[in-house]
């Protein structure tokens, strides 16, 4: 099964350098891939592990509390994470990315266990 993060951050972050410098728990290099409206990561085998959607701005007041359960201060950029199911590594790759995107812009990571 698939495991979902939301990133919800202060300013508009650039995805890629979230993602420079993730590397898998043997030390692989993971790469990137970028479609429209999402960024793909790949293993060094070629297996897709997370999708990241790009970037979408909410300002509507209560709207992530009302999707989430989570009371932020709006506007905020909401950017959802996926890792992909049946590999225990896209789940803490796509944790450690949302963690960073919170880190570096001011936010917060919802996931599916988040209160």
């Amino acid at each position: 099964m698939s495991r979902e993060f939301v990133a919800l951050l202060r300013d508009r972050p650039e995805i890629r350098s979230a993602l420079e410098g993730l590397e898998t728990a043997a030390g692989s290099v993971l790469s990137v891939g970028e479609q429209p409206g999402v960024t793909q990561v790949f293993d060094g085998a070629g297996r897709l592990l997370v999708i990241v959607r790009n970037p979408v701005l909410i300002a509507v007041p209560s709207e992530a509390e009302r999707l989430l359960g989570t009371t932020v201060t709006t506007p905020v950029w909401w950017v959802e994470l996926r890792a992909a199911g049946g590999v225990d590594e896209a789940v803490r790759i796509a944790e450690e990315c949302a963690d960073r995107l919170a880190a570096d812009h001011d936010g917060l990571v919802w996931n599916e266990s988040s209160p």
